[in-house]
């Protein structure tokens, strides 16, 4: 399994996600998307979404701004 590298976060406006764009050691990259939970009285990220392997940065932040409705929103306006 290749290691990852976060390169750029990109969190929503109300901040209860987050999109981390990771660059791979093989030279490809992924998009992660987290979450803000909150379960019995304690508050943490976790993973809500992982994409699969692209050849650049832009492409993996393109398909995010694609694939997940809080980003398409955002993209919009």
């Amino acid at each position: 399994m290749a290691n990852e590298t976060s390169i750029k976060e990109i969190r929503n406006p109300d901040d209860t996600k987050c999109v981390s764009i990771m660059a791979r050691d093989d030279g490809y990259y992924r998009f992660v998307e987290r979450s803000l939970v909150t379960q019995d009285g304690y508050t943490f990220w976790t993973p809500t979404y992982w994409s699969g392997i692209y050849e650049t940065e832009v492409a993996a932040e393109g398909d995010a701004r694609t694939v997940l409705p809080w980003m398409r929103a955002e993209k919009s306006n």
